[in-house]
């Protein structure tokens, strides 16, 4: 049975961060190309404030185009569907929350409205659909106790397709399992998670912007596995590089003067190109009073690694 919310309602902001959603249960399985279960849990715990999407032009779009993929979907299917305009909670676990775009008229069904771009038309081929929208659906099924949920998306405004995700037992309770771990051992007692993602350093900054001076804190050998990996890694990427300028710097000195040349199989060009860019050291020369005005202070945080000497 649905669960809805009859409480008094706060900003959709502020009251995401009581509960996890569709697009959260993704992202704390890793399984998000946009955010990481450190972002989700810096959210839901309220150490780092949700990003403002609302005013950025794809999600503006998003939200336009949500009425005529739905009316596609109709077209399509001879399916009515109807808005659902409050927050649907599941019946045993009140911080799993779904907020959909359409309930399917008389069928015990929903409906995922999605607009994307053209280049993403292989993500939908055949039977495929990205893991996130797949996981997204799940957690509604679950959510809502629902037999099935439809997928419809408009690719590129060249392309309609609908897929749809029955309702699997098995693969909705291991959702909802990893959904209830990561609330109670992470949100709940504000343990930050410590799967660490690549794209983590804005949400990492955000958690700790500022150092604290003070005594070195002990790091243990888990930290010096990582410290020692990176390091090989990092030793990799510059031979890497040295190989890949080298390479680079044989096909110039191939073309001389020639500003390309070619193949059967490539076509190589190195042409002249002028750049123009403010000399800031001139400017702070000769106009300090206007290099002070359009001068923009950032701050951030700098990792550095350094060898210690063993005595």
């Amino acid at each position: 049975m649905e669960n809805t919310a009859r409480d008094l309602k706060p900003s959709f902001a502020e009251a995401r961060r009581a509960y996890l959603g569709g697009t959260d249960a993704a992202a704390i399985l890793g399984l998000s190309r946009y955010r990481s279960p450190v972002q989700v849990w810096g959210e839901k715990t309220g150490l780092i404030q949700p990003e403002n999407i609302d005013n950025k032009l794809p999600v503006i779009l998003g939200k336009r185009l949500e009425e005529v993929v739905a009316e596609l979907f109709t077209e399509k299917t001879g399916k009515k569907v109807r808005r659902v305009n409050e927050t649907l909670f599941h019946p045993k676990y009140p911080f799993l929350g779904a907020n959909i775009d359409r309930q399917v008229v008389g069928e015990d069904a929903g409906l995922e409205c999605k607009t994307v771009g053209a280049w993403k038309a292989k993500e939908f081929e055949a039977e495929e659909l990205p893991a996130e929208h797949i996981v997204q659906c799940v957690h509604y099924l679950a959510v809502t106790g629902k037999a099935r949920w439809y997928l419809a998306a408009l690719i590129g405004n060249q392309d309609f397709i609908i897929k749809t995700i029955e309702r699997d037992e098995p693969m909705i309770r291991q959702l909802v399992e990893k959904e209830v771990a990561f609330w109670n051992n992470f949100v709940v007692p504000n343990i930050m998670p410590a799967i660490i993602t690549a794209n983590d350093d804005e949400t990492l900054l955000k958690l700790f912007p500022h150092a604290t001076q003070g005594p070195a804190i002990h790091l243990d050998d888990n930290a010096n596995r990582i410290i020692e990996t990176l390091q090989a890694y990092k030793l990799d990427r510059k031979n890497l590089e040295d190989q890949i300028a080298k390479m680079e710097n044989e096909l110039k000195a191939v073309l001389g003067s020639h500003d390309c040349g070619a193949s059967a199989r490539w076509l190589v060009t190195w042409k002249d190109r002028i750049a123009k860019r403010i000399d800031t050291e001139l400017l702070r020369n000769r106009y300090p009073q206007i290099a002070t005005e359009v001068e923009k202070e950032t701050q951030t945080r700098i990792l550095k690694i350094k060898g210690m000497e063993v005595i």
